[in-house]
């Protein structure tokens, strides 16, 4: 709910400021052009294109090249879709997935998908970045992987992320500010090692099991 307020999917009250700019009054798709991107729990992709092919369609919705130029081949039309090429094949390298370019996506791991909807995300020169539940339903080792990753996005590009995510080591290691919610209400905010043991927290995400609560600490 909370990401379908902040990207425009629902109505809601209070105000929803993107870089300043209170964008409260516009649609989501009016909202991603100012640079938000949001993935959902369930990768949205096209299964029958490579990966390649994806980052290429969210470059090309990017930075449309004109019909016209693009069917009679001219000058400036070439030197985009190359432009393009190499962008789409820096973007997949930074993000590790060179062996997976020219695979389908619908062969690809659920970890893999994920990784490649960041990838369009990026694409589409999203500033901010709203990832709901990114390491749901993937492999303990790719979860592993998708938090460094996550770092790596963070610190090169300079973006800024909002994380929904169930897994607490991953997001005390991620985040430099963390909200709990329950039941739609914020029970505690800080900065990860306060909100970590807060009792409010504890009692709400990882009850009184001794084990659990020890887990969140690595």
């Amino acid at each position: 709910t909370l990401m379908n307020a902040i990207g425009g999917f629902v109505p809601s009250e209070g105000t929803v400021e993107i870089l300043g700019k209170d964008v409260g009054s516009l649609s989501a798709s009016q909202r991603a052009r100012t640079g938000l991107g949001r993935t959902f729990q369930a990768a949205r992709l096209f299964p029958e294109l490579t990966v390649r092919e994806t980052v290429q369609v969210a470059l090309e919705a990017r930075g449309r090249t004109g019909f016209l130029s693009t069917a009679l081949v001219l000058p400036n039309s070439g030197r985009a879709e190359r432009a393009k090429r190499a962008q789409a094949s820096e973007l997949i390298d930074f993000l590790g997935l060179g062996r997976y370019a020219d695979v389908f996506v619908a062969e690809l791991s659920t970890g893999t998908r994920r990784i490649v909807e960041l990838a369009g995300l990026l694409a589409l020169d999203a500033q901010i970045l709203c990832l709901d539940e990114p390491t749901a339903g993937i492999a303990q080792r790719e979860t592993e992987a998708f938090g460094p990753l996550l770092k790596a996005i963070q610190g090169e590009l300079g973006a800024t992320m909002v994380v929904i995510e169930h897994d607490m080591p991953m997001i005390m290691a991620l985040s430099d500010r963390v909200y709990c919610l329950e039941a739609g209400q914020v029970i505690a905010e800080g900065v990860p090692d306060v909100v970590r043991n807060d009792p409010k927290v504890v009692a709400s995400y990882l009850g009184t099991d001794e084990r659990a609560i020890q887990r969140s600490d690595t």
